[in-house]
C-alpha cells in the first residue's frame, strides 16, 4: 500500500492568518501585528516572525523577536558582547544598572523605524508542491522554525514546524 506523500500546501498557516506586513511599515507597526495575534487566558503570542512582502505582495524577508528587540536598543547585542557580563549579580553589575536607567525611555524612539532598514533578509522559502520533508530539510539547514509558501511569486502562507512535526509524527504512526 503506497504512503500518500505529504505536500506543504495541505499545512500551511494562510497568509490573511499569520503575521505579515510591508517592508514600508514601521516597528511600531510589527509590534502591534505580533500582539494582535495572541491566545489564551494569558495571551501568550501565537507567533514569534512576520513575513515581510514588498508592494507585490512578493516575500522579501522576515522579523523574529530577536530582530525587533535589537532594534530597540542596539546595546541589547553589544552588552551580551561585554567578557564577564551576567547581568546584575555579574562582574559588571553598573554597566546593566546604568543601561536599565535609560532603556525604556529610548526604545519608543525607535517606533517609526521603517521595517527595510532592520528586517533580515531570507532567500529561502518553500513552494505549495514541495513534500513536507523538503520544506523540514531546509527548516533544519537554516535553522529556522518557519518558511514562507510561495505560488507564483505571491505569498500565500507559511509553513512552521511546529504543522509538518505534527503531520510526520502522525504518519510514523509511533
Amino acid at each position: 500500500m503506497a504512503v500518500e506523500i505529504p505536500v506543504v500546501r495541505d499545512h500551511i498557516i494562510p497568509i490573511d492568518k499569520y503575521p505579515h506586513l510591508q517592508e514600508t511599515q514601521t516597528l511600531r507597526d510589527a509590534v502591534h501585528i505580533l500582539l494582535s495575534f495572541t491566545c489564551g487566558e494569558e495571551e501568550r503570542l501565537r507567533h514569534s516572525h512576520i513575513i515581510i512582502l514588498n508592494d507585490n505582495n512578493e516575500f522579501v524577508g522576515f522579523l523574529n523577536l530577536k530582530t525587533i528587540l535589537r532594534t530597540y536598543d542596539k546595546r541589547l547585542v553589544d552588552i551580551s558582547m561585554v567578557e564577564g557580563h551576567e547581568g546584575k549579580g555579574g562582574e559588571f553589575p553598573n554597566l546593566t544598572i546604568l543601561w536599565e536607567d535609560s532603556f525604556f525611555s529610548t526604545c519608543s524612539l525607535k517606533k517609526d523605524t521603517v521595517i527595510k532598514d532592520f528586517m533580515l533578509t531570507a532567500d529561502r522559502f518553500s513552494k505549495g508542491s514541495d513534500s513536507l520533508l523538503k520544506a523540514l530539510s531546509m527548516m533544519l539547514y537554516a535553522d529556522a522554525p518557519t518558511l514562507p509558501v510561495v505560488e507564483e511569486n505571491i505569498v500565500i502562507g507559511v509553513i512552521r514546524m511546529e504543522e509538518i512535526f505534527k503531520t510526520i509524527s502522525s504518519q510514523c504512526k509511533l
